[in-house]
C-alpha cells in the first residue's frame, strides 16, 4: 500500500465505502445531499493529508468515526436545523462521556434488545446499528421485506412502552 499512488488509495477507499457511509449519514441527517456534502468534505480532508489513511489499521471504522466527526464539525460551524433530537448529539458523542454514563447507555440498550427474540435482535441491530437497508436485512435473513417491516414496527412499538414503564 505504500508504493501506490496515495490519491488512488483514497479513491479505492472512495468507491468501496461510500455506500455505506451515504446509508449511515443520511440515518443521521435526514438528508440525501448533506450526507453527500459531509462525505465529500470528509475525503477532500483525505486528499489534503493521505498518509493519515495508510496508518489506519481498521479503514471501516476510521471513516464511520471520521464520517460522525465530519457532521459534528458540520453542525457546529452551520448550526442547520439538522438535530431536533439533542440525544443524537449525545449519541454521537458517546466516546466523551462519563463512564457511568456509557454504562447506562449500554444497560438500557441490553434490557431493550433483552426483550427481543434473536432473530428480532439481529434484524434491530441490523438496521439500527449498522444501517442496513430493508431489502438488505431481507435477503441476509430471507425474510419478506414486509414482514420485515412490520417486525420492526411492532419492536419499535414494544421498546416504547418499555421504555415508559421505567
Amino acid at each position: 500500500m505504500l508504493n501506490q499512488n496515495p490519491f488512488g488509495v483514497i479513491e479505492g477507499l472512495y468507491k468501496e465505502h461510500y455506500t455505506y457511509l451515504r446509508h449511515f449519514l443520511i440515518g443521521l441527517t435526514k438528508s440525501d445531499e448533506l450526507a453527500d456534502d459531509i462525505i465529500q468534505e470528509l475525503f477532500a480532508k483525505m486528499l489534503t493529508d493521505p498518509a493519515k489513511t495508510q496508518q489506519v489499521t481498521h479503514m471501516k471504522s476510521w471513516l464511520v468515526k471520521a464520517a460522525k466527526n465530519t457532521f459534528l464539525d458540520h453542525y457546529r460551524k452551520k448550526k442547520p436545523e439538522l438535530l431536533y433530537d439533542e440525544s443524537v448529539i449525545e449519541s454521537l458523542l458517546i466516546e466523551n462521556q462519563t463512564p457511568e454514563s456509557k454504562m447506562m447507555i449500554q444497560f438500557q440498550i441490553k434490557t431493550a434488545l433483552g426483550h427481543l427474540s434473536t432473530q428480532d435482535q439481529a434484524i434491530f441491530l441490523a438496521k439500527f446499528h449498522y444501517g442496513y437497508h430493508y431489502q438488505e436485512i431481507s435477503t441476509l435473513l430471507d425474510i419478506p421485506v414486509p414482514t420485515l417491516k412490520s417486525k420492526i414496527f411492532r419492536m419499535r412499538k414494544q421498546m416504547a412502552k418499555e421504555r415508559w414503564k421505567t
